[in-house]
Parts: structure tokens; C-alpha cells; sequence
């Protein structure tokens, strides 16, 4: 394995360290962290990990699977050069189902070369990057590129699902049905605003000494106290 032969230098071996747990602590950061945010913080961080003159992010995000772009140049490359090598990209590159090859360089003779991986499962979110370095990308920064990705992966499917639960939660607070959340033995733990105001509570917390069956009409609480056996045997 070529990448593991680089790694007995003692210097490149300490360097790949750091960098691997670097990447290990992002997830941890990005807790709070939007798509875009955390494109931005991965590619600033590969960046520098990669020694790579450019590293590109597209991710969609969002209901409407809006595209999240985002381009770090190191200081080899103007720093307004960003829609250069997005045209390049797009041109020779984007769209290709292989992880490593060659663009022309947009910025003069020779050629940039190219590192890919795909962010997700979908094969619609990639982390690109890129060098004029011929030895670009060596088994270490491919590691360190795949890395980055199964990292932001997993980020980006935390922020989904609490985005997702969020939104529920915003649904049930604002809805004015009576929604509640109980335990199988009929002890209520949550009830929306409307549902508090409904049996006149003013905090969830006067829930404890209630009991669901508290919650229906009275002539129809009696029938339902016999049946609640029945019920809890199911």
C-alpha cells in the first residue's frame, strides 16, 4: 500500500496523525452548524491538510434540493479566482464518476490535478480537490479527502433529521388541536399549548397528577376506566 510506505517517515507519519484527529473533532463543531457553514469549515480544513490549491464543495440542501457551492483557494491561486476554476471544473471534471485525474489549467501552461469524493449516498454532493503539485494526490491526502467526506456526511444527516424534528415540533406547538404524548400505563408527559388550554392547565408540569382518562368527558370517562385493562393487555 503506497500511501502506508510514505507514512514511515516519522515527520509525515506525526503530520498524518494530527490531521486525522483534526478531522475526527469537526463533526463535534458543526453541531450547530448549517450546510453551508459546515462546506465552508471542511473545505477551509482540507485546504490546508491537503496542501491543495483549490478544494470544492457542492452539496444540495434543503426541502427544494438547492445547491450548496462553496470554493477555497490556497495562496499559489489569486484569491478571486474562484469562478475560473468552477468554470474549469464544470467544463472537464464535474459530472465524472472517477476519484482522481488531470484539468487543464485555467490559469496558464500545464495541468491541475484532481482528487473526488462523493459526500452521501446519492451521488449528488462531491468534495473536490485540487494542485499543480505532479505528485497530487499522493494515498495520505486521498485518505485524508475520504476522510472529510464520510465526516461531512455524517454532520449533514444530523442536520437534516433535527431540522426534520424541528419542524415537527414547531408543527405541534403551533397547532390548535389537542395533541399529547403518554406512557402505556396512562400517565401524560406532554401536551401542546391549544391541549393545555383546552383542560385548563397553565404548565405541563401540573401533568404529573392526571392521569389520560382525566382528559375525556365525564360520561364518557367511566366507560373507558373498564375497557383501560383491556387496552394495556393488547
Amino acid at each position: 500500500m503506497p500511501w502506508v510506505e510514505s507514512l514511515t517517515d516519522p515527520q509525515e507519519l506525526r503530520r498524518c496523525i494530527r490531521d486525522l484527529v483534526a478531522l475526527s473533532t469537526l463533526p463535534s463543531i458543526w453541531t450547530s452548524y448549517n450546510p453551508q457553514q459546515i462546506a465552508d469549515s471542511i473545505a477551509a480544513a482540507l485546504l490546508s491538510m491537503l496542501a491543495a490549491d483549490f478544494v470544492y464543495i457542492s452539496l444540495p440542501s434543503g426541502e427544494r434540493e438547492q445547491i450548496t457551492e462553496t470554493i477555497c483557494v490556497g495562496k499559489a491561486i489569486a484569491s478571486n479566482s474562484g469562478k475560473i476554476i468552477l468554470t474549469a471544473l464544470r467544463d472537464a471534471w464535474l459530472g465524472q464518476s472517477e476519484q482522481t485525474g488531470v484539468i487543464a489549467n485555467p490559469f496558464g501552461e500545464g495541468a491541475i490535478r484532481v482528487a473526488s469524493a462523493p459526500i452521501g449516498f446519492r451521488g449528488d454532493a462531491v468534495i473536490v480537490a485540487g494542485s499543480q503539485q505532479p505528485s497530487f494526490p499522493t494515498g495520505v491526502q486521498r485518505l485524508l479527502l475520504s476522510i472529510g467526506a464520510d465526516g461531512t456526511t455524517i454532520a449533514l444527516q444530523r442536520w437534516s433529521a433535527e431540522t426534520v424534528e424541528e419542524r415537527f415540533v414547531s408543527l405541534v406547538e403551533r397547532s390548535s388541536d389537542f395533541v399529547g404524548v403518554a406512557s402505556l400505563d396512562g400517565t401524560p408527559h406532554y401536551l401542546n399549548p391549544a391541549g393545555l388550554k383546552l383542560v385548563g392547565l397553565a404548565t405541563i408540569e401540573e401533568l404529573s397528577r392526571l392521569h389520560v382518562l382525566d382528559f375525556l368527558m365525564p360520561e364518557d370517562r367511566a366507560r373507558a376506566r373498564e375497557k383501560w385493562p383491556t387496552v394495556m393487555r393488547m
